[in-house]
């Protein structure tokens, strides 16, 4: 294992439409996009709402490696992606070294995080309802 927390060598390609993970799943892997691109979304009233896009060299699917809280979206290969995969492990290895404090600020992030994502994700679909995209 690295000091960046992922595991080297480990490295996944999805193509196109794959669903990498469901809104609600329980997370063991969180993703560092290396190329193509992923649409985050959450289902409002039976509609996909995007609420973001992951390009090459951000990280995704961290959020429920971080508070064990269920995955708050769904992520969708908008274009064949090539990922490389940080472990349940490797995050919580990071986290038990963080400065004391530090966790707890982070976990209210997350969950001030979670409620904003479900708000955008809400007033993304009354928006689509209106025909405003």
């Amino acid at each position: 294992m690295s000091d960046t927390g992922v595991t080297p060598g480990l490295q996944r390609v999805f193509p196109r439409g794959t669903v990498i993970f469901k809104e609600g799943d329980r997370g063991s892997e969180a993703y560092m996009l290396q190329q193509g691109t992923i649409r985050i979304f959450k289902t409002v009233a039976g509609r996909k709402v995007t609420i973001g896009r992951v390009w090459p060299f951000q990280v995704f699917g961290e959020m429920a490696l971080l508070d064990d809280g269920p995955r708050m979206a769904a992520a969708i290969v908008d274009d064949d992606a090539t990922c490389l995969v940080l472990t349940k492990d490797a995050i919580r290895s990071m986290m038990d070294q963080a400065p004391p404090g530090l966790n707890t600020l982070i976990h209210s992030l997350l969950s001030t995080i979670r409620e904003l994502g479900d708000d955008l994700a809400d007033a993304r679909a009354m928006l689509a309802e209106h025909g405003v995209e």
